[in-house]
């Protein structure tokens, strides 16, 4: 139904390395859908933007010479300018280090913690992790002790206390919400990881 509010959002990309045609594919794709419904009528936000915390970020500013806050502002002046060089139509440029963001992200922390203080945990995770992927790898993600998406690294034993979230206490509410329309998650593969959890 025309006229309705779309909020479409890309990955905001680790700033660890130049673009290459893997983000141009995942952000024309996006693109191509948010002027489909913009031409349907439909309210559309469209974002983009950069992650600019993880640990291949500050390796990449080491080898560089450079500060990490260095490296990220010249990745992302590199990011943003190839996305306009393709002539994405995002509506938002998002940077993981702006004042916005750090407000947005305090802000909701709070709200959490004001409602039901139990949803936000800190313990240890432990696990084989993949600096390529950005993220701990288990069972079928790994062949002859290599990432699948990344057997040039090895993946690194790591320990490390994280701050987390119960999504857990609010799965049966989601799900129905799902189920009925209410919102949806697609594409479907994504859909299903979130009926998963």
């Amino acid at each position: 139904m025309p006229g309705q509010k779309f909020y479409l959002t890309t990955a905001i990309d680790y700033s660890n390395g130049d673009p290459h045609l893997g983000h141009a594919l995942e952000k024309v794709g996006a693109d191509c859908i948010a002027r489909y419904h913009r031409l349907r009528g439909d309210q559309v936000h469209f974002l983009m933007g950069m992650d600019e915390h993880s640990q291949s970020v500050i390796q990449a500013a080491e080898r560089a010479g450079v500060t990490p806050r260095e490296w990220v502002d010249r990745m992302t002046t590199t990011f943003a300018d190839y996305w306009r060089r393709l002539l994405c139509s995002n509506d938002d440029w998002i940077r993981t280090t702006e004042p916005r963001h750090i407000r947005a992200v305090v802000a909701l922390l709070e709200r959490i913690q004001e409602r039901r203080a139990d949803d936000l945990f800190v313990t240890d995770y432990e696990g084989l992790y993949c600096t390529g992927c950005e993220e701990f790898k288990q069972g079928a993600q790994i062949v002859n002790g290599r990432c699948i998406e990344h057997p040039t690294l090895e993946l690194v034993a790591t320990k490390e206390r994280n701050h987390f979230f119960r999504l857990s206490a609010y799965g049966p509410r989601l799900l129905a919400l799902l189920a009925s329309g209410a919102f949806r998650v697609e594409p479907e593969i994504r859909r299903n990881e979130v009926v998963r959890l």
